[in-house]
């Protein structure tokens, strides 16, 4: 189901004159706090305007296939917009960072003895099948041969709801963003490198964004050296 934004944007979209200065820009969730901090600075440097638009990344992928009026998306993987080069609908794909997963908690946890310690005990992710982060969760369980029977996974759309689950006390233990750390205060944070794949994380410049001198200019702002410091301030490695 479209959701209000989404409406919203397609409507902006059908409107606004051929050169319109607004570059509509469509975020995976674990992004979308550095995302509002790069429209930000954009937009102290430039005439044109930046909307942000978050979701995970399945389904705002789904939504970009649907002629969704995205002029960017910020995806956190590399598969989807790798899928729209091939499928036409992207002019230009780029590496923008590279993401970490870490789980958090109110008491700390031993990976050495991770059966213990998830023994029981609420986790929440987002759903792998949408969410890369959630996926990336999943290689971790299976790197420390847990047991799902043995615990309660919760599972929501995106790594956005996952903070919410924890900060809210509804989850024990959460996968999360390491950029996410902020929205979790003071939890206990168990770094998990080495147990799972890299979280390359790309943008596309999307195929309707052809005429539209915001989204060229954006574009080009991302390559600078002002973007990259924003991202690496949010808690990414430098895109390689």
């Amino acid at each position: 189901m479209k959701t209000f934004a989404y409406a919203f944007l397609l409507l902006t979209a059908l409107h606004r004159p051929a050169f319109a200065e607004e570059v509509l820009i469509a975020v995976a969730s674990n992004f979308v706090t550095t995302a509002e901090e790069l429209a930000e600075a954009f937009q102290a440097t430039s005439d044109h305007t930046a909307v942000v638009a978050h979701g995970s990344t399945g389904a705002l992928y789904a939504q970009i296939v649907s002629g969704a009026p995205y002029d960017v998306f910020f995806s956190a993987d590399a598969e989807r917009p790798r899928l729209l080069d091939e499928a036409g609908l992207a002019l230009d794909v780029k590496t923008y960072a590279l993401g970490r997963l870490v789980l958090v908690s109110n008491d700390g946890v031993d990976l050495a003895a991770a059966t213990e310690a998830f023994s029981g005990r609420r986790v929440a992710l987002a759903d792998p099948m949408v969410a890369p982060y959630g996926a990336a969760a999943v290689l971790v369980m299976e790197n420390l041969e847990l047991d799902t029977a043995t615990f309660q996974p919760l599972l929501v759309t995106n790594v956005g709801q996952v903070a919410t689950l924890f900060v809210t006390g509804n989850a024990d233990l959460a996968f999360l963003a390491e950029a996410q750390l902020p929205l979790v205060g003071s939890a206990e944070v168990t770094v998990l490198d080495g147990r799972y794949p890299g979280i390359r994380q790309d943008a596309a410049l999307l195929a309707r964004s052809e005429s539209n001198p915001a989204a060229e200019a954006f574009w080009a702002f991302l390559q600078s050296d002002a973007a990259a410091e924003v991202i690496a301030m949010n808690g990414y490695d430098p895109a390689k």
